[in-house]
């Protein structure tokens, strides 16, 4: 268990570091705003590509590789991080991106194999919760350091790594996703069986068909492929209002309260998520009514942002059931693909990030009700698909 409590507070520091280097760049090297858009899309393009080509490692069980490919990323970064310039950054920031990627997959398919199939949800629900206390903390300590010292906060992110791929346990045989997906084949081949013995009653027809859907249509079951819609769709609309958001509020709040802000949010939504624990985390009707929710604030709240307060609400609100829409979500798809490919929903959540910024960016000029218009837009044709 200490493996998972170091990996996932590694993780979290590890995520923290991405709005950290991304702003020493912006500042150290005096950019404009073509060169950050143009770094942000190649992270989320490293990403992506990262996650494509490390599925298949993850897959086979190869978790000690992907941390090391991590611990090489992060010491890159540092190695290079004084000696920061135009070419250098991006090569920093897309390393951070494949960092990220390859250690993200490590702790998921440890996770999915360390423990019973039954405890995925569970598991999934602390993954977020010490992460983001660890995100949170280390955007807090952030912003009480100078720009010059972040560079110490590498160097905690590459030990926790490094003890990491020390303690994580090596997956010699991979079990529990195979039994998982061997125990669903069983409850299929098992509906099927109780759904043929409508079969006795084909003297009666009304009857049969009766018995038929009683049993086969007992089991809730959903395209892996709308649950991938979905958390594109979550990220995108979120992405699509957050990257407004700095514009909006840069002349009522300063960065270092910005980093603050960030970070309490992060600590105060992971807290909100494990007292909500006992929730139904793996139903889609629960993540449709969450990602509804939280469309409502996004556009609702956007015009009340007018000071650090109704900033930390804000983000507090949106971060907690962006995590609860997240964990369910993630939960769902793991179940339909018994714990297999889980590279493909890190991508699509990527994708959304991409998508969302992208359109979020030109939209702005629209005015703000076309702007808010256009979220929720791509809030509701991306949540339907939840309970189609």
């Amino acid at each position: 268990m200490m493996w998972y409590i170091i990996s996932t507070i590694a993780y979290g520091m590890l995520s923290a570091l991405d709005p950290l280097l991304f702003i020493y760049i912006a500042y150290s090297l005096n950019v404009n705003g073509v060169y950050l858009g143009i770094l942000s899309t190649m992270w989320s393009i490293a990403y992506i590509i990262a996650n494509k080509a490390l599925d298949a490692f993850a897959d086979r069980g190869s978790n000690r590789m992907l941390c090391a490919l991590t611990l090489l990323c992060v010491f890159l970064i540092t190695y290079f991080f004084n000696n920061i310039n135009f070419v250098i950054g991006f090569l920093l920031y897309i390393l951070h991106a494949v960092a990220i990627a390859s250690l993200n997959l490590a702790i998921s398919v440890t996770t999915l194999e360390s423990f019973d199939s039954d405890s995925w949800n569970r598991m999934t629900l602390y993954n977020k919760v010490i992460s983001n206390i660890a995100r949170g903390s280390t955007l807090i300590i952030a912003s009480m350091l100078s720009v010059a010292s972040i560079i110490n906060l590498f160097y905690v992110v590459l030990l926790n790594i490094a003890i990491t791929a020390i303690l994580m346990p090596s997956l010699v045989i991979a079990f529990e996703r195979r039994f998982f997906k061997l125990n669903k084949t069983l409850d299929r081949i098992g509906y099927y069986i109780k759904a043929s013995s409508s079969l006795l009653y084909i003297d009666r027809p009304k009857t049969a068909m009766e018995i038929f859907a009683r049993f086969w249509d007992s089991v809730e079951n959903i395209s892996p492929i709308r649950v991938l819609i979905s958390i594109t769709g979550g990220v995108a609309v979120g992405d699509y209002v957050f990257t407004i958001v700095p514009l909006v509020v840069k002349s009522k709040i300063v960065v270092t309260d910005m980093w603050k802000v960030y970070g309490i949010a992060a600590i105060i939504s992971a807290l909100i998520s494990f007292l909500l624990r006992n929730a139904d985390f793996s139903s889609r009707i629960f993540a449709f009514t969450v990602s509804l929710l939280r469309l409502a604030i996004l556009t609702i709240g956007f015009g009340l942002i007018s000071n650090v307060l109704y900033l930390l609400l804000y983000i507090v609100i949106t971060s907690t059931l962006f995590m609860m829409l997240d964990i369910t979500l993630y939960n769902i798809y793991i179940s339909t693909q018994a714990g297999y490919g889980t590279s493909a929903y890190f991508i699509f959540r990527e994708i959304g990030s991409v998508i969302g910024s992208l359109i979020g960016g030109f939209a702005i000029g629209l005015g703000q009700h076309t702007f808010l218009s256009i979220a929720i837009a791509i809030g509701l044709a991306t949540a339907i698909p939840l309970v189609l």
